[in-house]
C-alpha cells in the first residue's frame, strides 16, 4: 500500500488555555473512530498531531480584523517558532 502525509493547518480561536480548547476542537473533529464514519471508501488511514504534544503543534497568530474566512490570505507559520 502506498500512503502519504497531508499537512493541514487549523486556524481555531482559543481565548484563555489555548491546549485544551484546541485538544477539545480537534477530539470533535478528528476521532478515532473517524475512519469507521468517513465509510468504506475513505482514503484516510489515520491522524495525528504533528509535534510531540498539542501545545508544540500550537503558534500564536496575530489575524487583521477585516480578516474573512475563505477570502483572506491564510496566516503563515510564524517565522522562529519550532514545531
Amino acid at each position: 500500500m502506498k500512503a502519504y502525509l497531508v499537512a493541514v493547518n487549523l486556524l481555531v480561536q482559543a481565548h484563555h488555555r489555548p491546549e485544551s480548547a484546541i485538544a477539545d476542537a480537534l477530539n470533535g473533529i478528528l476521532t478515532p473512530d473517524m475512519r469507521k464514519h468517513a465509510g468504506a471508501n475513505s482514503a484516510l488511514i489515520d491522524w495525528v498531531i504533528a509535534g510531540d504534544d498539542i501545545a508544540s503543534s500550537i503558534a500564536a497568530v496575530s489575524l487583521p480584523d477585516d480578516y474573512m474566512p475563505d477570502e483572506s490570505p491564510f496566516p503563515l507559520w510564524p517565522t522562529g517558532t519550532v514545531r
